[in-house]
């Protein structure tokens, strides 16, 4: 038995040795890599400004655009009856957001299908969801349907946002 614990030992010895060298070599490894890391980001530099607004001017960085707006619907009246028996009546003004070179052929093309322009508008409201028409502060949803619907009567990607300045929703019971 006494043999046993002095072979035991003998073990225990060698392992701890090649657990130290282990271990150096792996500290050893870590080191190179994180220093060969760090140098990369020094020489990189830092990371690349994000586009958008200077943080002290608060200015945006690209001002040679310019928009217009054009009117799609002036005070206009729909009702949405996906209440049940009662109904939502919504009253809307509806304007696209356009660049200014292209205002003119916005205007032209509102013009020449204005009945049509105002039939998807209503449809796209009647057809809103309750929650979308009464809950909804920035009507996302509403927008985003009528600039498809719209860009599909008139040239597509022509028009930038939907703008509602105007929106009154009322129960009419």
């Amino acid at each position: 038995m006494a043999e046993n614990t002095a072979g035991s030992n003998e073990v225990q010895k060698t392992k701890a040795k090649m657990s130290l060298k282990t271990i150096i070599i792996l500290l050893a490894v870590f080191l190179l890599e994180g220093g060969a890391i760090s140098l990369f980001f020094v020489i990189k530099g830092g990371p690349a400004p994000a586009a958008g607004s200077d943080p002290i001017t608060g200015t945006e960085r690209n001002p040679e655009k310019t928009f217009a707006e054009v009117i799609l619907a002036e005070n206009y009246q729909v009702v949405n009856y996906t209440v049940g028996r009662s109904r939502i009546m919504v009253t809307l003004e509806v304007a696209a957001k356009v660049e200014s070179e292209q205002k003119e052929q916005l205007e032209a093309e509102v013009k020449e299908h204005s009945k049509e322009i105002l039939n998807t508008i209503r449809i796209v409201v009647a057809g809103a969801d309750p929650l979308d028409i009464k809950q909804d502060p920035k009507l996302q949803v509403i927008k985003r349907d009528i600039k498809t619907e719209v860009e599909k009567i008139v040239s597509e990607g022509l028009i930038q946002e939907i703008l509602i300045p105007v929106w009154q929703p009322y129960s009419d019971e």
